[in-house]
């Protein structure tokens, strides 16, 4: 190659030259540019501690764990369990490669302190928790090598609570706790090194963080006590039902006229056998029992006064209609008349269920003859079936059935059905296709001597329906889409017809389920027969814990003690 330099001045001549050199070498070191390597996923590793762990006649003011590299603290404060609890906390501050701890409080003579570091350690570079590590030592002669363990669970359906919950072990006649932990994702907790005795046992969510159960927040409890043992296994295993406790009392919600004499009245939790006395009315408690609908004798009454009573209430109540305003104008054009009656069947009913329709004024009488006339579209045969009017004058129901996959019109001629105003319901036309929907009939035998509600529980154990079981025992499942489900049975203590959760102020535990052993699959068109006798509940049984898994930490191990002096 040939070069060939201008005249140029100075230094000028001198970098032209040089230029075609310089791009050469950048283009080379593009392609030397190092990887940097895999990523650090790992967490940082305890080399030492200094005194060393498990150290007896600990008489110490602090203590040092040293790491293969450089660490920090995440929230100590609430991340280190201290057992037994200590009255003051000890100052945790990272120093070198590594986490000097300072203990502020007196130490107890011939007692065994456990230290355990939940998440609260991490490396510095990568951040990389570290789960757990657990410090142990004695200030006597002996090491304390007794455990508890067991799993806490959400009493409602037996699962993990979803997220750490606080363990407290109370010695018998204590108000604070003798030794504390925490459970794993999976529910399990397990004290180590704690001394011979037995122990009650309480969870809790510990909102305050005080370790000690409190009337607002979920908690399980036993009033057994446990003996401490050298080892656990399935038997030993304790097991805890935790739920939040029902704080809700009842209360009035709303009380308001909806239109010219018609009131609602509504509750936060369903009324128990309300009483609504004063002006001249008819009341009629909606499906839920959480809301009173009133209708006065006068259909163009404007005020009202009551005095509503149920379990739980005692309202006084004064009432005046106030018409509806929109902005700009006084008062809101009035909405046209709601019909009487309205279509609860239109579309796809199922088949094998009763056709409905509805009234939005309670029936005072009816015709001579009250039928429906249905067509059915694919070859016009008309035919009739009766309606009869229920016990709330709510709703009217078609006695007869209907084939499953064929298109009607069913019409309901005017003034068959008069309120008690007075006025008669108009034609009603709709079209309706049955469709097939499943089928669960159950025949239930109770061996337990409280009732029993049964839930029919989806693929994602939720609630479908539930019905108590009641006469002789045999409940229908209706409108099921295909697709599995199981069966759970409460067993309703109280009798309220539905799961009650445990209450820690007046010691009422959760009430308990018993679930069917089979997963019924259900598909179009199927009805399922089943037959279940319902007996004691089978104890769940629980594999050991193994202190490698316990709350997500290793059982601690002698650590190498460094020559080095102490910080």
């Amino acid at each position: 190659m040939t070069l060939t330099l201008r005249r140029l001045k100075g230094g000028a001549a001198l970098l032209l030259a040089l230029l075609p050199l310089a791009l050469l070498t950048a283009s080379c070191a593009k392609k030397g540019y190092p990887t940097g390597g895999p990523k650090d996923e790992a967490p940082p590793k305890a080399l030492a501690t200094r005194p060393p762990n498990e150290s007896r006649h600990f008489t110490e003011k602090q203590f040092f764990i040293e790491f293969d590299e450089y660490v920090v603290l995440k929230n100590a404060d609430a991340n280190v369990l201290i057992s037994p609890p200590m009255a003051q906390k000890p100052e945790f501050a990272t120093k070198g490669k590594g986490v000097l701890v300072r203990l502020k409080d007196t130490l107890r003579a011939q007692t065994t302190y456990l230290f355990q570091f939940k998440e609260a350690i991490a490396d510095f570079t990568e951040g990389n928790l570290l789960p757990s590590f657990e410090y142990v030592f004695s200030t006597g002669d002996a090491m304390d090598t007794l455990m508890l363990a067991g799993t806490v669970v959400r009493a409602r359906d037996e699962k993990p609570w979803g997220e750490a919950i606080a363990v407290s072990a109370f010695r018998e006649g204590d108000t604070l706790p003798a030794f504390v932990t925490r459970t794993n994702k999976e529910g399990q907790f397990a004290f180590h090194y704690i001394p011979a005795g037995s122990y009650r046992i309480v969870a809790m969510e510990d909102k305050n963080k005080n370790w000690l159960p409190d009337s607002t927040e979920a908690t399980a409890w036993d009033t057994s006590f446990y003996t401490a043992t050298p080892s656990i296994d399935s038997g030993a295993l304790i097991q805890l039902r935790l739920s939040a406790p029902d704080l809700q009392k009842q209360r009035l919600l709303k009380a308001e006229f909806i239109d010219h004499g018609r009131l609602a009245i509504s509750t936060l939790l369903p009324m128990e056998e309300p009483i609504l006395t004063g002006d001249r009315h008819t009341a009629r408690l909606n499906a839920k029992g959480d809301t009173l609908w009133v209708w006065m004798s006068d259909e163009y009454c404007d005020s009202a006064s009551f005095v509503l009573s149920a379990r739980g209430l005692h309202d006084t109540l004064r009432l005046r209609y106030r018409a509806p305003r929109t902005a700009g104008k006084k008062t809101a054009p009035q909405p046209a008349a709601q019909p009487l009656m309205r279509p609860l069947c239109e579309g796809k009913a199922a088949f094998y269920d009763s056709l409905l329709v509805a009234f939005t004024t309670p029936i005072a009488r009816t015709a001579e003859h009250t039928e429906a006339e249905f067509l059915r579209l694919k070859d016009s045969v008309l035919f009739r079936l009766p309606l009869q009017v229920d016990s709330l004058g709510l709703t009217a129901r078609v006695v007869g059935k209907l084939a499953s996959g064929e298109e009607y019109r069913m019409r309901i001629a005017d003034s068959l059905f008069f309120d008690l105003y007075g006025h008669p319901n108009d034609t009603l036309n709709i079209r309706l296709t049955p469709r097939d929907y499943g089928l669960l009939t159950l025949h239930i035998t109770n061996l337990l001597p409280a009732p029993l509600v049964v839930e029919l529980l989806d693929k994602r154990d939720t609630v479908v329906q539930a019905q108590p079981i009641e006469g002789d025992g045999t409940v229908r499942f209706t409108h099921l889409e295909a697709g599995d489900y199981r069966l759970r049975a409460v067993i309703d203590t109280d009798s309220n017809g539905r799961f009650t959760t445990g209450d820690y102020r007046i010691r009422r535990q959760p009430e308990e389920f018993i679930l069917y052993e089979k997963t019924l699959q259900m598909r179009e068109k199927w009805e399922i027969e089943e037959t279940w006798t319902v007996g004691q509940r089978k104890r769940k049984i629980i594999a050991p814990i193994h202190p490698s898994i316990d709350s997500g930490s290793a059982a601690p191990q002698p650590s190498p003690s460094s020559p080095a002096s102490k910080p």
